[in-house]
């Protein structure tokens, strides 16, 4: 790494026959990212890179030599296309002959007319944003005209084998102030979807053209016949005013599509439950389920499903059978232990599944699942583990909640544990609808905090996921009671269970709804006085304030038991923890970035200004080019420094 702003990206092919080291095919450049890749054939990859003389992303192909385990180096892709502007997505149809691509234009002018009004207002010196409707921003961004548009484009390939555009690229939305795929995490893997002759196409947009896509969490798929000229989409699920994404055709049935879907408008966390779409009804499958479904993918027969779904603090993958029918059976595939995804079915074989697993214990690999064993495919984190201090003492642990319900937790015991007490770290999950997983972390890591000497304990409250939908659905108007009681029980039990815990030396972090936790707690002493110190993470200060200072209306007004602030002013104070700042006493540490627009900065000074008003040990970390989460490389570095220094600090 010369630097802690980029990245590097590279394709490796693996051998899943004669288990051949993986070969790295493309030459690895800092700030290069090759990505979005497509196997046309056993020869042949298309995929996305900015490997270009502009720096801007295009479409690449990649020759493989007959024998790839031989190069002497590294094979020089070839650059298909040179656009103006980014190329931010990439789907192909199964018999090459159509790709569809993403770019961010302008809704009624083209890629090069977007280009040059860029250009033009780059050079007029004049930087104002102008807004008529919201969003204003969302997540990290300003919402200044640009969509993401699907582009849909005939190929073929030349003398030389190399693929060439045949027709003039089609904007599928042109004119339509709309994404596809959505902001701000869609992508075309799981947005768009080609039907299995690539005659039709399927996509999922949002209603962004009016400002009710601030407080509406409606989706809709939209499908378009590609063998027909200038035809119109269709969508085929607004009927449904809450949220229906994630099309994808059956590998053999034209006319047949499943997609994940919502059922309670304004709801983000409400269960998705699939839908089968034949072209004239659609059916529920698997209605009984209490799970909500975070993906599918279909087996290469069109007969089978399988599903990746959160099952009691782990990620699972079932395999659903005869799917079509109403004997559709269902077995679990993955193991017991471990967050599985990424789901993708071997091109012959329905019976082997290559995925990636992780865990508490272990950073992400890819492994192939068969019907016999899971055997692991990638092994790059394999030597920087074995020099890294890790905890293999950790288990899932349950007590009984609030509402007499039985709550579950993590439990990690700090690396080389001795007769000694231990400092606990004590962690509250963001979300809320969310969940604390057997996985790898990247933003909060159990293992950071158990290297350092730590015992961390960490409670699935009324709310998180994977526990069934009433379970999550528990926490709506119930922002401080319910999850408030489970974390002081779920600490009271872990404190009873793992005696080696020393009760006197406890900080609680969070993030997020974590950081909201943690203010609510500072205002409530038969809570704070547990800790010696707290840790907030972009956490909401004032719900009034932030009912109108967010950008996803939906949320919080949602979680408020369905009530804007101007309908019910107390549905936001209930739980406000402003209102109890005259309670505060214990040292906080504050973590903000300054380009979170879900917790905008204000309520991070908010709650620091009051801190430091009372005369309260505290401390404002501030990241200005951070979002809602910390992303840079070098900056989580310091942020977990600072962490460690605040949690020595007051453990001493």
């Amino acid at each position: 790494m010369p630097d802690s702003n980029g990245s590097s990206t590279t394709l490796h092919y693996f051998d899943l026959i004669n288990s051949f080291a993986p070969v790295q095919l493309t030459r690895p450049i800092w700030g290069i990212n090759d990505q979005q890749f497509y196997c046309v054939d056993n020869k042949t990859i298309l995929f996305l890179s900015n490997r270009t003389s502009s720096g801007l992303t295009q479409l690449f192909q990649l020759n493989l030599p007959v024998d790839v385990f031989n190069i002497s180096n590294f094979i020089e892709p070839i650059q298909i296309t040179d656009f103006p502007l980014n190329i931010d997505n990439l789907l192909v149809n199964r018999q090459a002959t159509r790709l569809a691509f993403g770019c961010q234009v302008y809704a009624n002018l083209s890629i090069e007319d977007t280009a040059a009004k860029q250009s033009a207002k780059k050079a007029s010196g004049r930087f104002v944003y102008k807004f008529d409707k919201l969003f204003i921003r969302h997540w990290d961004e300003y919402i200044t005209g640009p969509r993401h548009h699907p582009f849909v484009v005939s190929i073929g390939r030349d003398a030389h084998g190399t693929f060439k555009f045949t027709s003039t690229p089609t904007d599928i939305l042109f004119g339509i102030d709309s994404d596809s795929p959505t902001r701000p995490f869609g992508d075309a893997k799981s947005q768009w979807s080609f039907s299995a002759s690539g005659n039709s196409f399927a996509f999922t947009r949002q209603h962004d053209e009016k400002s009710e896509v601030a407080w509406s969490t409606n989706l809709d798929i939209y499908t378009v016949d590609l063998s027909v000229l200038n035809q119109s989409s269709i969508c085929i699920t607004c009927d449904n005013m809450a949220a229906d994404t994630d099309p994808k055709y059956s590998p053999t049935n034209e006319h047949i599509l499943m997609y994940r879907a919502q059922s309670v408008p304004g709801y983000e966390s409400d269960q998705f439950k699939m839908k089968l779409y034949d072209n004239t009804k659609t059916r529920a499958l698997l209605d009984e389920w209490d799970r909500s479904i975070q993906a599918a993918t279909w087996s290469n027969d069109g007969q089978s499903v399988f599903l990746e779904l959160g099952e009691y603090g782990i990620h699972a993958i079932y395999r659903v059978l005869n799917v079509l029918t109403p004997n559709a059976t269902v077995a679990r595939i993955s193991d017991n232990l471990g967050t599985w995804r990424d789901a993708n079915v071997h091109p012959t074989n329905d019976q082997i599944l290559l995925t990636t697993y992780e865990g508490i214990i272990w950073p992400t690999n890819i492994g192939v699942i068969t019907d016999d064993a899971t055997i692991p495919i990638t092994k790059h984190n394999d030597w920087l583990i074995r020099k890294t201090r890790l905890s293999y003492v950790y288990e899932s642990f349950s007590f009984i909640g609030a509402r007499n319900n039985t709550v579950s937790g993590w439990h990690v015991a700090p690396v080389n544990i001795t007769d000694q007490k231990a400092p606990l770290v004590f962690l509250i999950h963001s979300g809320p609808q969310n969940s604390w997983y057997d996985a790898w972390s990247y933003d909060w890591n159990f293992q950071s905090f158990a290297s350092q000497g730590y015992a961390v304990v960490a409670i699935n409250f009324h709310g998180s996921d994977s526990y069934g939908q009433t379970f999550t659905d528990s926490i709506t108007g119930e922002y401080g009671t319910l999850p408030y009681e489970d974390l002081q029980r779920g600490l009271f039990a872990a404190l009873k269970r793992y005696k080696y815990i020393d009760e006197t030396r406890a900080i609680a972090l969070g993030s997020g709804y974590g950081g909201y936790m943690i203010n609510w707690i500072a205002g409530h002493p038969e809570m704070s006085q547990h800790f010696r110190a707290l840790i907030c993470h972009a956490g909401i200060f004032d719900m009034r304030e932030m009912a109108d200072s967010t950008e996803e209306l939906w949320f919080i007004e949602h979680d408020a038991d369905g009530f804007t602030l101007y309908d019910n002013p107390e549905a936001y104070e209930k739980f406000n923890p402003v209102n109890h700042v005259a309670n505060w006493s214990q040292p906080m540490l504050i973590i903000q970035g300054g380009r979170d627009y879900r917790v905008p900065e204000t309520q991070s000074i908010g709650a620091f200004t009051a801190l430091q008003r009372r005369g309260i040990p505290s401390r404002m970390l501030y990241f200005p080019d951070e979002n809602h989460w910390t992303l840079n490389p070098l900056n989580s570095l310091v942020l977990y420094q600072e962490i460690f220094d605040w949690i020595r600090q007051w453990t001493k």
